[in-house]
């Protein structure tokens, strides 16, 4: 029975090799690289404050991180900086408007009335060729009266409690690609001056906001790498073989079992009660022993666990 128990040995290569063939197959699927695209931001806001005509200051216009008296402002001349360096050069578009949002705040808790937002410029758009650099700049004149009264209108009419905020926001939009990767870039950044409303005699101050990103971005893309082929290949004969090979042996040895059903019967007995069997030579006289027939060996078992006698082996080898 060499060769039931060699198909045996054959079955459990066979299932070795479809599961080292499903390995070699999640190898090659896992063709993706990852590449590491970082960025850094250097962006700022410029603005000169630009004063009615009055008796009291002689210059036209006051400069940046000072209080204004809001009732002679005129405009705010404003100049918005944006600039990009990344570390691969890209290809594609970034895009870009400017809006002016009007905001009637709640005084004694977060949260707003009403808000209105107004264009300042159509969308922009620049676009980079192969380029690992962006520098966007522009210049507004922001009409201060023209947007208080829009909020003194609102207060008017609905009668609230509130202080208003005028914030002029630059959005920018990177639509672009790495080169050689699939994945588009999506980085969206803004940068906003905010200016308080409804202070006709009051003090105002300007928040500029021009967060400067820092970051790491991790962008993944196909594998050009041969080797990934060659798993997807290699794993996909694996299985191949394996299912078709594993199906061979296990018809033989089925073949095998029931031509030799007796064989492998007594092999498997011999070898799992080895302990309790007496192999004998010769037969010993039944004429004075009565002769009982037993349906399996199990019953067998029963007899020797009652009797703790061993169990005699004989073979004829003529037959």
């Amino acid at each position: 029975m060499k060769a039931y128990k060699l198909n045996k040995l054959f079955q459990f290569l066979f299932l070795f090799l479809f599961f080292f063939g499903g390995v070699l197959i999640a190898l090659g699927l896992n063709d993706v690289e990852v590449t590491k695209l970082k960025y850094e931001e250097n962006n700022n806001i410029k603005y000169n404050v630009y004063l009615k005509e009055n008796n009291f200051f002689e210059t036209p216009y006051l400069g940046e991180d000072k209080t204004y008296i809001a009732s002679l402002i005129d405009y705010i001349d404003v100049n918005f900086n944006y600039n990009v360096k990344y570390n691969m050069n890209l290809t594609g578009d970034y895009r870009y408007k400017y809006v002016a949002i009007v905001r009637a705040n709640k005084r004694e808790s977060d949260g707003y009335y009403w808000e209105k937002e107004y264009d300042l410029s159509e969308e922009k758009t620049v676009h980079i060729k192969e380029g690992n650099q962006i520098s966007i700049g522009d210049n507004f004149k922001i009409k201060y009266s023209t947007y208080n009264d829009i909020l003194s209108e609102f207060k008017k009419t609905y009668g609230v409690d509130t202080n208003g905020e005028l914030k002029i926001v630059m959005k920018v939009a990177n639509l672009s690609k790495a080169n050689n990767i699939d994945e588009p870039i999506v980085i969206n950044s803004e940068l906003s001056l905010s200016i308080p409303l409804l202070e006709q005699a009051l003090e105002v101050s300007i928040d500029k906001n021009t967060t400067n990103n820092k970051n790491v971005i991790s962008l993944k893309e196909k594998s050009s790498n041969k080797i990934y082929i060659a798993y997807k290949v290699v794993g996909a004969l694996f299985i191949i073989m394996s299912i078709f090979g594993f199906i061979k042996v296990t018809k033989a040895n089925r073949k095998l079992k029931k031509q030799n059903n007796y064989k492998i019967t007594l092999d498997k007995i011999l070898n799992s009660y080895d302990s309790i069997i007496a192999n004998v030579d010769s037969l010993p006289s039944f004429s004075s022993f009565e002769k009982i027939k037993i349906h399996s060996f199990s019953e067998l078992l029963d007899v020797y666990n009652e009797l703790r006698m061993p169990i005699n082996y004989y073979q004829n080898q003529s037959e």
